[in-house]
């Protein structure tokens, strides 16, 4: 809930000076009463619809999981609906794409529990990968106290589905479409990531430039600096430090071997929140080198990115930000779970599920500044529960009401 600040009411001669187009040095003393009130009172508010619209699967959500997103969603106020996926036809999505403004909106599809491998993407990419075209992960480190590790690990790892890549004459092998490369690099810049990385092999780097080149869409150096480098020096560069571009993107053949390098600098083997892009975020899964099949157990840091993302696609920035922070916060005093670390001197380690209730049983207080998360920018601060409440509310509705 996001609360605009009270604009006092001035006196009529002030407005009557200003008006006559000299802005007043000062303001005339008023008697009580008479339009300055004696401290804030908020009129109006705007409050965010609380309204997530999840496609529902043909496979039921294991229990665990259901369990964990019922507690978040109780803790934020959230309703969580879960509607039907129905197939889009071929015309109807044709017209959803010629007027996207009159389009209604898909749901999202949350798997945070469905296991995929970068291993997936190599050799033309697995058959049961989903058709979209491109995805992209976060590797979102808040330290695992090594001393080499100076800073946050804040990465976004990026992929053009193997769909999307056609032969290219020049380098007789698979390159991204450029309308592809750039969604990607304007994906990275709207999170304002500048620092951008692009690892191809040396078959395909020329005819990558050379792409960027004649398509005349490339980010200006002010907005975003772009590197392009083959597999070998792009390793060499991460070794030397983990955090040097802010967004990778890479050939899907060579995903596996850049996911393999960031998960052992970074020391984090759990699952990563995945993203699958189709004219927006279709759908949301979790991203781990394993390649076994089947469902992960409950992983809390991946539910919790995973909601939080889900909710920031909605609209929903506020409870995005309000659930991050509060992870953020237990990561700071000291509590994990398996597979993630912290810098704090004293470490507890919890099971995941005992974690979802630390973090739903935490209060709101502040404490130091913590890093942030650039997939989940920063939202108006809520207001305080010591002003009065608003007499006015208005209440921004998710669907049709």
């Amino acid at each position: 809930m996001e609360t605009l600040p009270e604009q006092p009411d001035l006196p009529l001669r002030s407005l009557a000076v200003a008006q006559a187009g000299v802005a007043p040095d000062r303001i005339p003393a008023v008697q009580s009463g008479q339009g300055l009130s004696t401290g804030p009172r908020p009129a109006l508010s705007l409050v965010d619809g609380s309204q997530l619209l999840l496609a529902e699967q043909a496979e039921p959500v294991p229990q665990d999981w259901r369990d964990a997103l019922a507690r978040l969603a109780a803790w934020l106020e959230l309703d969580v609906q879960h509607v039907s996926a129905r197939p889009v036809g071929a015309l109807r999505q044709v017209a959803a794409w010629a007027a996207p403004h009159r389009a209604a909106k898909a749901a999202l599809q949350f798997h945070p529990w469905q296991n995929v491998s970068p291993v997936a993407f190599q050799a033309g990419g697995h058959a049961m990968l989903p058709r979209v075209d491109w995805v992209a992960s976060y590797l979102q480190d808040q330290g695992t106290g090594k001393p080499l590790k100076a800073s946050t690990l804040d990465v976004m790892l990026m992929s053009p589905h193997p769909a999307a890549c056609a032969v290219d004459a020049d380098c007789d092998a698979p390159m991204p479409r450029a309308e592809t490369l750039q969604a990607m690099l304007q994906a990275a810049l709207a999170e304002g990531r500048q620092r951008i990385g692009i690892v191809v092999d040396a078959q395909r780097r020329n005819a990558l430039v050379r792409q960027l080149l004649v398509s005349g869409r490339v980010a200006t150096r002010e907005q975003q600096e772009i590197e392009i480098l083959p597999i070998e020096d792009a390793l060499c560069h991460l070794v030397r430090h983990a955090g040097r571009w802010d967004a990778i993107i890479v050939l899907p053949e060579l995903r596996s071997l850049v996911f393999a390098m960031l998960a052992e600098l970074s020391g984090i083997w759990t699952p990563w929140p995945m993203l699958w892009h189709r004219r927006g975020v279709s759908m949301i899964t979790g991203e781990v080198l394993d390649e076994a099949d089947g469902t992960l157990p409950l992983n809390a840091p991946l539910l919790v990115q995973a909601l939080a993302l889900a909710a920031h696609h909605a609209g929903l920035g506020h409870a995005a930000q309000r659930l991050m922070q509060g992870a953020v916060r237990l990561w700071d005093c000291g509590i994990i779970t398996p597979g993630r670390g912290s810098v704090a001197p004293y470490v507890t380690e919890v099971t995941d599920g005992e974690f979802i209730h630390q973090l739903c049983r935490g209060g709101e207080q502040r404490s130091r500044a913590r890093s942030s998360w650039r997939a989940i920018p920063a939202a108006a601060l809520a207001p305080s529960p010591r002003q009065p409440r608003p007499s006015l509310r208005l209440v921004a509705a998710n669907g049709d009401q």
